[in-house]
């Protein structure tokens, strides 16, 4: 098996995975809405500005997003508690949940092709699945490093200054409009 066999099966899976899960129901997230939110739950009380560095858009764009998102009751913006000029970004419990249904899907939706493997393969699955993942260079804390953000289990990548000015204007999608 070659390494772009891997690649087209990791493909496809990712695939399976973000097929309507961003889109279900009365929740409706966009991307880069989902990148925000995995974010501020690795990083929680993350400054505006270095947020908006480490998903590569503009304070500008990243503000607009932010109040989206304030809108529809997923995260909070507060005053920086060492200094006030600072102002920070936390999620509120139903930003939380919203992860947890994204994330719900994601794990119904691989269940079923998970459950069709022996216990042996999907034991041995796992185990070099998370060696590779391990191999790859983890997220930089370093902000302005210029190396863009995971998205989560699906691998989606920092949303860039172009896609997330495109997005930053029309993501307004959300639990009861936005």
């Amino acid at each position: 098996m070659s390494l772009e066999v891997l690649f087209e099966d990791l493909q496809k899976v990712n695939r399976a995975l973000r097929a309507g899960s961003l889109r279900q129901g009365d929740l409706q997230i966009t991307r880069v809405q989902w990148m925000i939110l995995r974010t501020l739950r690795k990083r929680p009380g993350c400054p505006i500005g270095q947020l908006a560095e480490k998903l590569d858009v503009r304070p500008s764009t990243m503000s607009q997003m932010l109040d989206r998102l304030e809108k529809m009751g997923w995260i909070v913006r507060r005053v920086g508690r060492e200094d006030s000029r600072v102002r920070t970004v936390d999620l509120t419990p139903e930003g939380q949940r919203v992860i947890q249904d994204v994330e719900a899907t994601w794990l119904a939706r691989l269940r079923r092709p998970f459950e069709g493997l022996s216990e042996a393969e999907r034991t041995q699955l796992v185990t070099l699945f998370h060696k590779l993942a391990q191999a790859i260079p983890a997220e930089r804390d370093t902000i302005g490093s210029g190396e863009a953000v995971s998205g989560g289990p699906d691998g989606e990548q920092g949303a860039g200054r172009d896609e997330g000015e495109r997005t930053g204007a029309g993501d307004g999608g959300g639990r009861g409009g936005g």
